[in-house]
């Protein structure tokens, strides 16, 4: 009896299995790449495509499209461009005839030109907020947060946009970001996050 008991479940389960998607669903897939493509926010889309990219349920057609978003918003934002790079040549090496391929070889070449520019410049004394564009272009978005904040300036209006999207800057209580003079409208009520791994 007991036998005949494990007889049915195995067939049963085997059928279970077999149900299960091992691929992301297409139109999901679509929706969500389109939602990350529509974002306005440089560290917001880059993280949901990371992620998205680190799913293990991705066709590799799917995960050449992600690759592409990633480096295209990276590129256009002028955020982490040496990422930027590194993406379009992944996507190159995997589907070197795609109609992109010949922008994407253009777009690392002028990215290359931008973060020697880059390096050029952060190798002299600049203000904080031309250091800190030159920082966020070479993708350490943290080491722009560490230096604003210890040097107790206000960040700009468009850099604190950025820490607030890349989880640096929080509302509530809390180490204020504004420190002297007259406070800013845009910087009301904007606080350090405490530990923005969990912001």
């Amino acid at each position: 009896m007991r036998n005949l008991f494990l007889n049915l479940l195995v067939p049963l389960g085997l059928v279970a299995c077999a149900t299960v998607p091992t691929t992301m669903d297409p139109d999901l897939f679509n929706a969500e790449l389109s939602r990350l493509n529509d974002n306005p926010s440089p560290p917001s889309a880059d993280s949901g495509l990371t992620a998205l990219l680190a799913r293990t349920d991705l066709t590799e057609q799917q995960r050449f499209e992600v690759l592409y978003a990633r480096a295209d918003k990276r590129w256009t934002a002028k955020y982490d461009l040496p990422g930027a790079i590194s993406d379009f040549d992944r996507f190159l090496m995997a589907v070197p005839d795609d109609l992109r391929a010949s922008e994407s070889k253009r777009h690392k070449v002028f990215a290359a030109t931008e973060i020697e520019n880059a390096q050029r410049r952060l190798a002299r004394l600049q203000t904080l907020t031309a250091w800190f564009d030159d920082k966020v272009l070479m993708g350490d978005l943290s080491a722009g947060a560490d230096r604003y904040r210890t040097s107790g300036i206000t960040p700009t209006d468009g850099h604190l946009y950025l820490l607030r999207e890349g989880g640096f800057v929080c509302e509530g209580d809390g180490e204020s970001v504004h420190q002297y003079g007259p406070e800013p409208e845009y910087a009301a009520g904007a606080v350090w996050c405490s530990d923005p791994s969990l912001s």
